[in-house]
């Protein structure tokens, strides 16, 4: 469905987010198991609406820009597959935190 599309931005305070392979070596270059391979709750934005209103009227940017590594709750966000890469969307207030 989505074959004929190039792009997506989200809308209003969304954000699109690829999350980040578990580590297939250790530090000291052990290789893990499977077993061991857990989702990361850490990815990086791909793409971020432009924001919304508050109740006042006020307008409020995402907090977050493209490119940023951000740590994700355990659970939330919408998954949807583009272009044979898995992606979620969450809103920018269930972003816990901007790593740097």
């Amino acid at each position: 469905m989505f074959s004929q599309f190039r792009k997506f931005t989200p809308l209003l305070n969304r954000v699109v987010i690829k999350r980040l392979d578990a580590p297939k070596k250790s530090a000291g270059g052990i290789l893990l198991p499977e077993s061991a391979e857990k989702d990361l709750q850490v990815g990086e934005v791909v793409s971020a609406g432009p924001g919304t209103y508050d109740d006042y009227g006020n307008f409020q940017a995402t907090g977050v820009k493209e490119g940023q590594k951000v740590l994700l709750p355990a659970y939330g966000g919408q998954v949807f597959d583009f272009q044979d890469q898995k992606f979620t969307i969450y809103k920018d207030s269930e972003i816990l935190a901007v790593l740097e």
